[in-house]
């Protein structure tokens, strides 16, 4: 990818060496060992040539709207909207995909990846156990063998989502921490076992994966453009996604990288917030913003209830966006999570995931006293099942 590209069109990029941006304000790269390298070359020429095969994309949109059930529905919160006043609020209903979130449309288009690239076992990480379910499931569709990589202190909050992906013939292996030691963990067992696939959940770590990830997901952005001309015949005047991350807000914004009428915004949770608190760093695969010690030798841990948002770090396009200004980003604190959980629940009849609740938080602050005819577009990217036991725990009594 040319330079004079990426300065033509944001939706360019990264370029050859896996950077947004330039100089001293790049993001990205292929920060990994010389034993990887050569794994990851690969990956990413197997990448390119896949993308440019008719047959591979045709197959890939055909489980896309047969087995997923794409495209996701944009609902118009009506109540939620009346209640709060202002903008008219519209939900990507991400959380009504096949496994229940966002994550599957990545994991069906990497697992067709693998398929084309002869891998014979899958190895992926995941923290709310949404993508471990996902890719299971697309795991078990195609006959691949997988093993999960989880946090002890994801998998005591996730039950649910752990108890699918075996359902689904899925292996799975604990790790002390969370989503930050998972990723660690399933990097270093790829780099022993070259015949697997990892399959990255997320716009993170080494390149190629955040452009991989970003272009699987772009189907949610594409979708959301389609639906909003068809429903108001006219572009939503402000995205909001959550992420830890980030596939599901790179998937929801990069569309209208180029619309600058639109506006970005992507939240995180408080303790995770990278790009409001982190400093630049270089860790698993990427430079890029971290919630970090000073000297940025250790990255310090992060404790949002939402598992999928906990994350000490962010994929390198959001903190190019945030470096030139083109997306803002805030945090939402869990009792804020909470409250709009029970919120969307009431008005609207519809249990979330806790993590694109942090987005909705950010949405009901930005829709009071906007005009009616202004629209805010939210990707409600998970459903509620997996953090019910949690919620009871925390707010039981307050649905009494």
């Amino acid at each position: 990818m040319s330079t004079e590209k990426i300065k033509n069109s944001l939706k360019n990029g990264p370029d050859e060496l896996g950077y947004y941006g330039e100089g001293e304000k790049a993001r990205g790269g292929f920060a990994s060992g010389e034993t990887l390298m050569p794994i990851l070359k690969n990956l990413q020429d197997a990448f390119e040539d896949a993308i440019k095969d008719k047959s591979f994309i045709d197959k890939f949109h055909y489980y896309c709207k047969h087995w997923i059930n794409r495209p996701s529905p944009l609902y118009f919160a009506e109540n939620l909207t009346k209640k709060i006043g202002g903008a008219k609020i519209y939900f990507k209903s991400e959380h009504l995909n096949h496994t229940g979130s966002h994550k599957v449309t990545n994991c069906l288009f990497q697992t067709l990846l693998a398929l084309r690239m002869n891998k014979k076992r899958v190895l992926v990480e995941s923290g709310a156990g949404a993508h471990f379910s996902a890719a299971a499931a697309t795991c078990s569709k195609f006959s691949l063998p997988i093993l999960g990589v989880m946090g002890n202190t994801d998998i005591r909050k996730v039950n649910s989502n752990i108890i699918k992906a075996k359902h689904y013939g899925a292996k799975l292996e604990a790790v002390d921490g969370s989503l930050k030691e998972a990723i660690t963990h399933v990097l270093k067992m790829w780099t022993n076992d070259p015949d697997s696939y990892y399959l990255c959940g997320s716009a993170v770590a080494t390149a190629p994966f955040p452009r991989i990830v970003q272009y699987a997901q772009s189907i949610i952005g594409k979708e959301i453009r389609e639906q909003c001309l068809k429903h108001e015949n006219k572009l939503p005047n402000e995205i909001h996604a959550c992420l830890g991350g980030g596939s599901n807000s790179i998937g929801a914004f990069h569309e209208f990288l180029d619309d600058k009428e639109v506006k970005l915004v992507g939240v995180e949770g408080k303790t995770s917030a990278a790009l409001s608190k982190g400093t630049i760093g270089i860790m698993q695969g990427m430079k890029t913003y971290m919630i970090q010690s000073k000297d940025g030798s250790v990255a310090e841990q992060t404790k949002d209830l939402p598992s999928g948002i906990n994350y000490f770090s962010v994929g390198p396009q959001h903190s190019y966006l945030k470096d030139i200004g083109r997306a803002e980003y805030t945090f939402a604190t869990d009792d804020e999570i909470l409250d709009t959980y029970k919120l969307v629940a009431r008005t609207e009849g519809i249990c979330s995931a806790l993590e694109p609740m942090a987005a909705v938080c950010e949405t009901i602050k930005r829709a009071k006293g906007k005009p009616k005819d202004y629209i805010i577009v939210t990707s409600l990217c998970g459903r509620g099942e997996k953090d019910l036991d949690v919620i009871e725990k925390l707010r039981g009594s307050d649905f009494e």
